[in-house]
């Protein structure tokens, strides 16, 4: 080895000092970045990033989406834990109307609420007409005197029971009975029926549009005896013939009674 690459090799003290003093520089920079980083607010920072701007309701119909985020308790501007969106379902599935619901985030920003309302499948008596939907939920009116167009079921009276009340009394069970029966695709009599009188025992009485009564046995019976009763129907309506009443208590039987004939002008009962 030359004189010059000895001297190449060989580290000066002053080199040495100064790898030392920058090291310690890093060592003193880093451990100021992280006391920095300690002061941050982190906490709010994510809040604000993570805050909600982007909520979305899918599957209201009845209820209004705005009513729902309020049941439910979000707002945009809130950034929601996993045990805040879980106590916004619960909320919204003690709303009466409510049948199903699912709170989900959706990307960074955005919540989605997903309900599945109940759906009235009958009016019923409640001071003034409530609904009640296909599993007997008690259902109070979205508005003071509106109800859904549905079938009023005569008979119960259910007054003392509070909205969301589950009812499986007999009487109330027919009634979904005849509403299902009478709704089926073959038939399709459910629109036409204006009221399902259950209130004696051993008959239902149905009420059509038109204003004939049908007297029925107490629970509905099979389909091909009720697609007669269509029959009937359909052939009364083409012949432009009204009917008082129409009798469905006997098997096999249809028994069609026609309007009685006009009191006499000026005739008085009595």
């Amino acid at each position: 080895m030359n004189l010059y690459e000895g001297r190449a090799l060989r580290e000066s003290p002053r080199r040495r000092r100064g790898g030392r003093l920058r090291r310690v520089g890093v060592m003193l920079g880093g451990i100021l970045t992280l006391a920095g980083l300690a002061h941050v607010p982190w906490q709010g920072l994510w809040h604000r990033v993570a805050a909600v701007t982007n909520v979305r309701v899918v599957g209201a119909r009845a209820l209004d989406p705005g009513s729902v985020l309020a049941i439910a308790g979000i707002a945009r501007g809130v950034d929601p834990s996993a045990r805040d969106l879980d106590r916004a379902r619960q909320r919204l599935l003690l709303e009466p109307r409510v049948a199903k619901a699912r709170v989900l985030r959706s990307g960074l920003r955005g919540v989605e609420v997903r309900i599945e309302e109940r759906v009235p499948v009958l009016r019923v008596a409640h001071g003034v007409p409530w609904e009640i939907d296909s599993a007997g939920v008690l259902l109070a009116p979205l508005a003071n005197g509106v109800t859904a167009d549905v079938p009023l079921l005569s008979g119960p009276r259910l007054e003392a029971l509070p909205a969301g009340a589950r009812i499986g009394t007999p009487a109330v069970e027919r009634g979904l009975a005849w509403i299902q029966a009478l709704s089926a695709r073959e038939l399709e009599l459910g629109a036409r029926t204006s009221e399902i009188d259950v209130s004696d025992s051993r008959t239902t009485g149905l009420l059509l549009m038109s204003g004939t009564r049908v007297l029925c046995p107490a629970w509905p019976p099979g389909v091909r005896t009720l697609s007669a009763l269509r029959v009937v129907l359909a052939d009364l309506e083409r012949r432009g013939t009204l009917a008082e009443e129409v009798d469905m208590r006997y098997e096999h039987q249809v028994i069609v009674r026609p309007p009685g004939p006009a009191a006499p002008a000026g005739t008085h009962g009595g």
